[in-house]
């Protein structure tokens, strides 16, 4: 039992300040879109136009479709919506805690939930996301089904790998702003490395594994499987133990990391 003790205060913390991560998260939302005159419709015009950019420059120019059997754009925007998500997400908690600098001096409020705070306010576009990919499914002849609401596990899987990730990379970037650099560059690896507008048969059969061991490939490969394949995720079993065995070690780390430097904060700010 005491191995699950600090999940249960976690939980526990969880319930406790559910009003003041709602509050983030609506204020978070409220910034990301004040000052602009079309506000939120930004959230859809970047991912949707980059989508729409590859797409002419594949189907026209290039003249190559990854997805073989299914159109291109329809692959294409499966797997992007995933990666959007989590790319922006991360680089956004990497500054949270810098971002709230303010509340640091607060001995009574809980930072962790910062980075908790942070992620809820990004869901909601990204299901209207989700919504319109589907339609877009749709409308290349891939008919809805029940395995589209197999996103929202994929959803929770990004969640939680990211709140693990971004409890130590808002923690490390206190200390050393090169971490949100060194973030953004490997954002921009990822997006290569990882089979968003490339598939990952290309690679030989027997190297594949080393291509899974990027964990982005687990949920870019799920949004697709959800939306276009239609494949359930159980038929993945050892993706399926290789992705959260790695993201409770990430949660637990990032836990440990946190809660360790979290004294030091104020010596910083």
């Amino acid at each position: 039992m005491k191995l699950f003790h600090p999940a249960y205060r976690f939980a526990c913390s969880l319930w406790k300040w559910r009003g003041t991560i709602w509050e983030l998260a609506r204020r978070d939302f409220i910034n990301q879109h004040s000052g602009t005159y079309l506000g939120v419709f930004w959230s859809y015009a970047q991912p949707l136009s980059f989508v729409l950019l590859l797409t002419l420059v594949f189907t026209l120019g290039l003249r190559y479709n990854p997805g073989r059997d299914v159109p291109f754009l329809v692959y294409l925007i499966s797997g992007m919506i995933a990666w959007q998500f989590f790319s922006g997400a991360i680089g956004g908690l990497t500054g949270i805690i810098r971002a709230h600098s303010f509340l640091v001096r607060k001995g009574s409020f809980n930072l962790a939930i910062l980075p908790l705070g942070k992620l809820l306010s990004v869901i909601v576009p990204h299901l209207i996301l989700i919504v319109a990919t589907v339609l877009i499914c749709w409308l290349n002849g891939i008919a809805p089904s029940l395995y589209a609401f197999q996103t929202l596990y994929y959803l929770l899987g990004m969640l939680c790998l990211l709140l693990g990730l971004g409890w130590i990379t808002s923690a490390a970037n206190l200390f050393f702003e090169d971490v949100s650099r060194m973030v953004g560059i490997l954002v921009q690896f990822g997006f290569w490395f990882t089979p968003i507008i490339w598939n990952i048969r290309l690679v030989p059969a027997k190297y594949r594994w080393l291509v899974k061991l990027n964990p982005a490939c687990y949920f870019v490969d799920g949004y697709r499987d959800s939306l276009v394949y239609q494949m359930p995720f159980w038929q993945k079993p050892l993706e399926f133990g290789y992705y959260w065995g790695l993201t409770l070690i990430v949660l637990w780390l990032g836990a440990f990391v946190f809660r360790r430097l979290k004294p030091h904060f104020g010596e910083v700010l």
